[in-house]
């Protein structure tokens, strides 16, 4: 009996061998698949096709916040194109053109800051511009801009500020040339200010050139362009006018590789002048053909630019008769300036897009 309870040898082998070969067997045909649910399918089996809602987080960027339209755009997440800018970052294409001015202000200094009623109204009109190249301001007070430019400020949130040359001109009758800006619309690079460089004296007044930059768009779509404030000696115009297409084409070419040039001052002469005889046709003027003096006599102050390079001016410009606007006597409104102020309207994207 002893014997008969031993397993033969032969049946163990046989067993394992049999253990072995399926699992070989197994091994070669089949997977296991699943984790919570364990399945077994053949080898063979061809890949599932992805659902729709198969996860590309980490293959595509997708720009979730823009609702131009209902169907996302997509950009590889390793080669998004070169400038590009989300579209959510970009600002309204409706956004307002900016004002320029300029305004001889017929001897601004003291007196008239002073008086209450004059200095109130200089500071509506001023606060109508975005940038304002100012004129016949006296420099017997070198104050007198930075207290005017806190006036403007108070009491609405305003963010004007200025930049300013150095007395010019004669030594007993010097003046000051001043632009101002709201910071709201434009920037201003303060270390490319400067005045325009003449050693032989030509003209009376130096003129005054700073840089902007549109402050809304994005830095690589907004507009950029120095801005000239030109004071012309009515003693001397014929001389200095004749200067003009020099001044303009010095700024241009001063090393900074900025092409928009808006000339903007007190030049004593017409747009008919200015073009026939000084600047020529690729000028173009903002105020043509319309006196800029309260009397509606003279045309002296304008905006000029070369209108082959500045396609940001929009055609719309000319004098802000304020006399009229606010319903003044002529008394009332000399006690403020003999000149008007002078606009044109610019495009705030480079290149007019």
């Amino acid at each position: 009996m002893e014997d008969s309870r031993r397993s033969s040898p032969i049946l163990v082998l046989l067993t394992i061998g049999l253990f072995v070969g399926g699992g070989l067997y197994f091994a070669q045909h089949y997977k296991i698949a699943g984790l919570d649910q364990i399945q077994i399918k053949p080898k063979d089996e061809p890949a599932p096709t992805p659902s729709p809602e198969t996860d590309l987080d980490d293959v595509f960027f997708v720009n979730s916040l823009d609702t131009a339209d209902k169907s996302p755009t997509t950009f590889s997440s390793y080669a998004k194109p070169a400038g590009f800018i989300a579209r959510q970052t970009v600002p309204p294409r409706n956004l307002k053109p900016i004002v320029i001015a300029s305004w001889a202000l017929s001897g601004f200094g003291p007196t008239k800051f002073a008086d209450d009623q004059t200095r109130s109204r200089v500071i509506r009109i001023l606060r109508k511009f975005d940038v304002i190249a100012l004129q016949q301001i006296t420099a017997a007070e070198r104050d007198l801009v930075p207290r005017l430019t806190d006036a403007m400020n108070e009491g609405n949130g305003a963010k004007f500020d200025f930049v300013m040359g150095d007395p010019t001109g004669p030594v007993a009758q010097s003046e000051q040339l001043a632009i101002l800006f709201n910071q709201n619309r434009v920037r201003i690079d303060r270390s490319q200010t400067y005045t325009v460089a003449d050693p032989q004296n030509q003209m009376t007044y130096d003129p005054l050139v700073a840089w902007f930059r549109a402050a809304e768009p994005p830095e690589q779509v907004a507009w950029t362009f120095s801005m000239v404030n030109v004071r012309v000696n009515l003693a001397r115009a014929p001389a200095e006018v004749a200067l003009l297409p020099g001044v303009m084409s010095s700024v241009r070419l001063d090393g900074r590789g900025e092409d928009d040039v808006v000339m903007a001052g007190l030049f004593q002469a017409d747009d008919t002048y200015l073009m026939k005889r000084v600047m020529g046709n690729g000028v173009a003027a903002a105020v043509q053909s319309l006196p800029t003096d309260i009397f509606g006599r003279h045309q002296t102050s304008n905006l000029l630019v070369d209108r082959n390079r500045t396609n940001e001016f929009i055609g719309r410009g000319g004098p802000f008769d304020f006399l009229r606007k606010d319903n003044l006597s002529l008394s009332e409104a000399e006690a403020i300036s003999s000149h008007l102020p002078v606009t044109g309207e610019f495009t705030v994207w480079e290149g007019g897009i």
